[in-house]
């Protein structure tokens, strides 16, 4: 009976597939859950791989991934794993390694196969996946709680529209960013729900309002971070996303070479419009679309405290939006008084160190 549900545990197809798609040598849990740091698993265990599906999972004893895959509810078994730093096989079934007379043809086959694969993959930390353990209550802190997912985005070309490298590093860059990749996604399309929660001194309950859909620079990013997530190889064109920040933005008509900061400056400033645009539409809907005329005091008074909390979760804001808190102090009678303002990027000097040479005389003979 074990020998037959060893046949069944082992599946050459699936597995080649699984591992030409995934971080080699990397728990598929730990990178989702980012318990790595620089690139490599935070403690010195192993990482097992399904015969069955291609699953890596790790050893260590805090997860046992690699056991928990096992023990899941799957139609077939996939109990048979091998190490992918001894290429040891083993049984979760039976609790015991195994050599290759279990479905000899089928496990010789396969550890040929990793084993050619592991001399030309690049592993977790050659490939530059960086992942800080304690990332996410850190963003989670500074960003107000949002979930991160930790899906990764491939990498793909961008074709060049003409003297455009500064547009498609600007594009490389954002569609690295996850968190922006998971916020554009819950609210791309209409109908999308946000819930606002306005401040204790208000005495409001939180509001839930439908978003419309989105204007057309934000789609059309979303459009483009969507294209970078699909599989299949690239490279491929921005030229939408760029006619649309064109619109925008006149001043990048042309396809000459310009500044990137500058356009980046220009790109989420121009989206956070059309998002806080957008919310505002929701929150006057929720009201049934009150005017200055037919709206009394109240109404008004809760549209305002509502917009003023809501336009702040537009995902530009969350993500790139800080505060800089301006503090001045009257020297005569020290009254201190605050000024709050946001901003998208600060502008610092770079301090050059001057090396001071000693002069030296040199005489020539």
């Amino acid at each position: 009976k074990h020998k037959e549900v060893q046949r069944e545990a082992v599946d050459v197809t699936s597995v080649k597939k699984a591992v030409t798609q995934s971080v080699w040598s990397v728990c598929s849990e730990c990178l989702k859950e980012r318990v790595m740091c620089d690139g490599e698993p935070s403690g010195p265990f192993d990482v097992l791989l399904c015969l069955k599906c291609g699953f890596q999972g790790c050893n260590q004893s805090d997860g046992q991934h690699s056991v928990k895959h096992f023990q899941a509810a799957h139609s077939e078994p996939h109990c048979i794993v091998i190490s992918l730093s001894t290429w040891k096989v083993w049984c979760h079934e039976c609790n015991e390694e195994l050599s290759t007379h279990c479905n000899k043809k089928a496990l010789a086959q396969m550890v040929d196969f990793l084993q050619k694969h592991s001399a030309k993959a690049p592993s977790g930390s050659s490939s530059k996946i960086i992942k800080i353990r304690g990332e996410t209550e850190s963003s989670d802190l500074i960003k107000g709680r949002i979930p991160v997912s930790s899906t990764l985005v491939p990498v793909k070309g961008l074709s060049n529209l003409g003297n455009t490298c500064f547009f498609n590093a600007v594009m490389q860059n954002l569609a690295q960013t996850h968190l922006m990749n998971d916020l554009i996604t819950e609210i791309k399309e209409k109908g999308s729900k946000l819930k606002i929660c306005p401040s204790a001194e208000t005495n409001l309950d939180p509001l839930v309002v439908t978003l419309p859909s989105p204007e057309p620079l934000t789609s059309a990013m979303f459009l483009f971070l969507h294209s970078m997530k699909e599989a299949g190889k690239g490279p491929i064109s921005p030229k939408i996303l760029f006619n649309q920040m064109c619109q925008k933005a006149p001043r990048f008509k042309g396809y000459q070479q310009q500044d990137s900061q500058e356009l980046l400056h220009y790109l989420l400033d121009a989206m956070r419009v059309e998002e806080t645009k957008r919310i505002k539409a929701g929150i006057l809907k929720a009201f049934n679309n009150p005017t200055e005329k037919t709206a009394d005091d109240d109404t008004k008074r809760q549209v305002k405290a509502y917009g003023k909390e809501g336009v702040k979760m537009n995902f530009v804001d969350r993500i790139f939006v800080g505060e800089l808190t301006n503090t001045i102090m009257c020297e005569e009678c020290e009254h201190i008084s605050t000024v709050k303002e946001a901003f998208i990027d600060l502008s610092l000097p770079i301090i050059e160190e001057r090396v001071r040479t000693n002069s030296a005389l040199i005489v020539y003979e």
